[in-house]
């Protein structure tokens, strides 16, 4: 296959590869919401640990 051929197909693949990520990121939009909202806290409760032994010293 030539270098155009390459090209039209890595487009094709990423242009279907586009449409079934924003299918599966329409359907699983509350647990994504949910899962961002447990990694805040969890780097919140992190970063406040870590103010709390820096004001210890």
């Amino acid at each position: 296959m030539s270098t155009k051929g390459y090209t039209v197909l890595g487009w094709l693949v990423w242009q279907v590869g586009k449409r079934v990520a924003r299918r599966k990121l329409a359907e699983n939009r509350v647990k994504l919401g949910a899962a961002a909202v447990v990694g805040a806290v969890v780097a919140a409760g992190a970063v406040a640990a870590k103010v709390g032994r820096q004001s210890e010293e």
